[in-house]
Parts: C-alpha cells; sequence; structure tokens
C-alpha cells in the first residue's frame, strides 16, 4: 500500500462505518452528511480495491479486507488522539480515548465491573483494553506508553514508577457446600490435608499456597492448576477441591468459604503509572476513577460469604 496516495483523513469514516455497521449512524457519529460517508467510503473502496462493506440487512458488514485492516487503523488513531489530546485539558464525555491496563485475574474481576458502569454514566466513548502482563514486564511497558496504567501486588520495581494502595482483601478457602470440611473447622492442618485446586499466571514455580505451606513447614501438592479464578471456582463447585481465593471473589451459590488460619496475609494491591504521566488530565482523571471503585468494594463491606457452621460468621471486607 502507498501510504502518500492515501488520505489519512478517511480513516476516522472507515473506522466510524466499522464500528457502527451503518453509514447513516456512522454520519452521525462524525457530525458529518451521509452523502459525506459514501464519499470517503467509495474512496478507500478505490485505494484498496475492495468494497470493505457490503450489505447486511438494514446496515453493512465489513469484508475480510476491512477486518484485516481495522487492528492497525484503530492502533493508529488511538495514538494519534492520545498524542494530540491537551495533557492539561480533558473532557470525558467526548473523549473516544482507549486506555490500556494492566491487572491479575482477581483485580480485573473486582474492579473492572464497576469501571464500566462509571464510564457508561460518564464517557460513553472511552474504551479500556485490559490485559495481564508478566510483573517483570510493567515498568518496560508503562515507560514505552504502550501501558496507561497497572493494577498489582506491591513491589514492582521501577525509578520512574509512581503508585498508590488500592485495596486489600483477605483469602478464604471455599469448598463445596457438600463438601465433607464444609461444616469443620479449618485449621492449619486440615487445611494443607484437603485436595487443592490452585491458581497461578505463571506456567512454572510453586503457587501462592504452596509457597505459604511451604514456608511453615508443610507442602501441597496441587490436584489442578489454571490461570483463572473463575473456572478454579467452577470446578470446586462440582468436586471435593478446595480453593484458596480473595474473599471478594467468593460469592457464588453452592459454595462455603472458611476463614484461613492466620499464617495466611491479605491480598493487597497497588495502582501504578508513569511518574511523567502524573500531571496528564486524562490519567489523573481514570485513575480517580478506579480508586472510587476500589472504595466502592470498601465501603460496600465486600460480598456476603456463606460460611460454615465452625466458621467464623462475620462479614469479610476489605481491610480487615
Amino acid at each position: 500500500m502507498n501510504l502518500r496516495s492515501l488520505d489519512l483523513n478517511l480513516l476516522p469514516v472507515l473506522e466510524a462505518v466499522y464500528t457502527e455497521r451503518s453509514l447513516t449512524r456512522a454520519s452521525e457519529f462524525l457530525h458529518i452528511t451521509q452523502p459525506a460517508v459514501s464519499n470517503a467510503l467509495a474512496r478507500l473502496r478505490t485505494h484498496f480495491e475492495d468494497p470493505l462493506f457490503v450489505r447486511e440487512g438494514r446496515g453493512v458488514k465489513p469484508t475480510a479486507m476491512a477486518e484485516a485492516l481495522m487492528p492497525a487503523v484503530r492502533d493508529a488513531l488511538d495514538r494519534l488522539r492520545a498524542g494530540l489530546e491537551p495533557r492539561s485539558v480533558f473532557e470525558p464525555s467526548r473523549s473516544t480515548r482507549v486506555f490500556n491496563i494492566s491487572a491479575r485475574d482477581a483485580g480485573a474481576f473486582m474492579i473492572a465491573p464497576r469501571l464500566a458502569r462509571r464510564l457508561q454514566d460518564v464517557a460513553p466513548g472511552v474504551r479500556i483494553s485490559w490485559t495481564q502482563l508478566n510483573r517483570g514486564a510493567i515498568s518496560t511497558e508503562l515507560a514505552s506508553g504502550r501501558l496507561d496504567l497497572a493494577i498489582d501486588v506491591p513491589g514492582i520495581r521501577g525509578t520512574d514508577l509512581e503508585r498508590e494502595p488500592l485495596m486489600t482483601t483477605p483469602y478464604v478457602c471455599v469448598v463445596s457446600e457438600d463438601h465433607p470440611a464444609a461444616q469443620e473447622p479449618l485449621t492449619f492442618e486440615t487445611f494443607i490435608a484437603l485436595r487443592h485446586v490452585v491458581v497461578s499466571s505463571r506456567r512454572e514455580g510453586r503457587s501462592y499456597v504452596e509457597e505459604v505451606a511451604r514456608s511453615h513447614g508443610a507442602r501441597i501438592t496441587p490436584v489442578m492448576r489454571l490461570p483463572h479464578y473463575m473456572p478454579a471456582l467452577e470446578i470446586v463447585r462440582h468436586t471435593d477441591l478446595a480453593l484458596t481465593v480473595p474473599a471478594l471473589l467468593t460469592q457464588s451459590p453452592g459454595l462455603v468459604a472458611h476463614e484461613l488460619p492466620g499464617v495466611f496475609p491479605q491480598l493487597d494491591s497497588e495502582l501504578y503509572w508513569r511518574r511523567e504521566n502524573s500531571e496528564d488530565a486524562a490519567l489523573s482523571w481514570l485513575r480517580a476513577l478506579i480508586l472510587d471503585a476500589a472504595a466502592g468494594l470498601d465501603a460496600a463491606g465486600g460480598q456476603d460469604l456463606h460460611l460454615g457452621e465452625h466458621a467464623c460468621s462475620r462479614r469479610l471486607s476489605l481491610g480487615e
């Protein structure tokens, strides 16, 4: 493709038609006339020698060529918008900026739904791209600008990083409500004796649960290892396996949650960003939303846990 022969002003039209699946809605979004959209689309079709969109019902659907083009087009436009947007001025209601956030499974589960609801109300054009990076890559990705924010455990290193405590939640041990240990007291010894499924984002190495057990002279050999909590919780619901999980993830029928012995520390999370972006109005706004979402979890007192008869029956909340 000869880029010099392409009018780059046409790319927002391509993006709008792709997103809206309608020339009429694309014209409304772009605040231009429908004939102007049609003219721009005709020029794009000539340039790429492809229809790009074909009629489907009352709208249009992209061709294989359009599907192939869109990732690069969107990435280019997102970078251009972010670069041209004044760092000291940000209007959430009018912004179409894409923010890239790295978070572990539990962090995304707790924060993303609340953040999505808030964005729907105040910034419907803003998009969030969630990913899960290896901790060793977070500092580099933030420095490169490919990542805007990260939610992870304390200890991420980087001389140019800023951080702020985000949330704290205790771990609990969950088993099926039909599990023989569901109504029994949970001591360290009975916990170690359970058959475990563990969650770890790493392919190798000991999980959090195995590390804690080992530090106290015990050993756990997991029956199954997964990278995410949701399938692990479903496995626990239908087997005799036990799972150690952040308390805020346990609101699910068919499970009994036990407080863990005191040797298990709580899960602390921090919000990370690049120091030079501290005055970026858009990122400051997003950080405030994320911190507010975490505070909302704390204020809600966590989630009600279905505790066994001999387990402590208080509510487990963030910060306890």
